[in-house]
């Protein structure tokens, strides 16, 4: 999905509602258990600053389903296995 808005029109909103959605379709309806093997996000934004603003917010927001949030950029660097 690709998402073009203006400044403040919600783009990280409706980032949030589609990763809320995928994170439901990888849930186990009895257990509420979420397979996180099964799936990974990626979140691309054009400065590192802003990506250091959105992985803050989704990290508080996702933290309580035990989701995990990475920042990748130049300036980091991850190993294949955390990526």
């Amino acid at each position: 999905m690709l998402v073009c808005a203006p400044t403040s029109a919600g783009k990280t909103n409706i980032a949030l509602l589609s990763i809320l959605r995928t994170i439901a379709d990888h849930r186990d309806n009895q257990t509420e258990k979420i397979d996180l093997t099964k799936f990974k996000i990626v979140y691309i934004a054009p400065m590192k600053a802003l990506v250091s603003e959105v992985t803050g917010n989704l990290s508080n927001r996702l933290k309580c389903l035990g989701i995990t949030v990475k920042e990748l950029t130049g300036d980091v660097h991850l190993s294949k296995s955390q990526i």
